[in-house]
C-alpha cells in the first residue's frame, strides 16, 4: 500500500530520504483526506507520533565570517514542518466528534508546549543559541499544525463545527509568553507571526 510505504519512509535512517517523504506524505494526505477513514486517520497519527520530536542541528559557523548563528540555524526551511501540517489535516477529520478531536490535538501539542517551557527555562539559566533555535522550531511546528485546519468559511454554514479552539487558545497563550521573554530575537518574532495569522484567518481563535 502507498500509505504503509510512506510511513516506513518517514522512519528512514537517511535524513535526505525522510525529508522527501515528509513532503510526499503531506501531499498524499492533503489530496486524499476525503477518502481517509477515521480509523486510518487515528492509526496514521499514532504511526507518525515518534517522528514529531523537534531536532535541532546547529550549523558550523566560521568565526572569521560575519554570520549570525541564529539566522544561519533558522534560514533553511525545515521539511519536518510538513508533518506538523499533516497532523492538523488528520486531526481535523475528527470534526464530528469535538471531544476526540481536542484530545488528539492536545496529545500532539502538549509535548511541544512542554519543550517550549523547558527551553525558556534553559535560556534563562544559560544565554545560549540552542534554546533560542529550539523555541523557534517549536513555535513554527505549532503554527503548521494550525495551518493544517481548513480555512474559516464565509459565511459560516449552520452546521459548521469549530476546531478545538480552547486548545489553540492555550497554545496562543504559551507562545505569547515565549514572545514576551524572547522578543529581542528576530527569529522568535518571525516564528510567532505565522501562528497568529493561521489562528485568526483559519481558526478565528480571537472569536469567543
Amino acid at each position: 500500500m502507498v500509505v504503509s510505504g510512506l510511513t516506513r519512509g518517514l522512519h528512514n535512517p537517511k535524513s535526505s530520504v525522510r525529508a522527501r517523504v515528509f513532503y510526499l506524505f503531506h501531499r498524499f494526505i492533503k489530496d486524499n483526506q476525503r477518502e481517509i477513514s477515521l480509523e486510518l486517520a487515528g492509526t496514521l497519527l499514532e504511526g507518525i507520533r515518534d517522528t514529531l520530536t523537534i531536532r535541532v542541528e546547529l550549523p558550523e559557523i566560521d568565526p572569521n565570517e560575519p554570520n549570525d548563528p541564529l539566522t544561519e540555524a533558522t534560514s533553511t526551511p525545515d521539511p519536518q514542518l510538513y508533518l506538523f501540517e499533516t497532523v492538523g489535516l488528520l486531526v481535523r477529520l475528527f470534526f464530528r466528534t469535538p471531544e476526540q478531536s481536542a484530545t488528539l490535538l492536545l496529545s500532539v501539542v502538549a509535548p511541544l508546549l512542554e519543550e517550549l517551557s523547558a527551553n525558556l527555562r534553559a535560556f534563562e539559566e544559560k544565554k545560549d543559541v540552542l534554546p533560542i533555535v529550539k523555541i523557534h522550531h517549536v513555535i513554527m511546528a505549532l503554527g503548521n499544525v494550525a495551518k493544517g485546519f481548513p480555512d474559516y468559511p464565509t459565511p459560516v454554514p449552520d452546521d459548521f463545527t469549530f476546531p478545538p479552539l480552547p486548545v489553540f487558545r492555550n497554545i496562543a497563550q504559551a507562545i505569547l509568553l515565549s514572545l514576551g521573554e524572547m522578543k529581542e530575537f528576530r527569529v522568535v518574532r518571525d516564528a510567532v507571526r505565522p501562528y497568529f495569522i493561521n489562528c485568526v484567518h483559519h481558526l478565528r481563535v480571537d472569536d469567543s
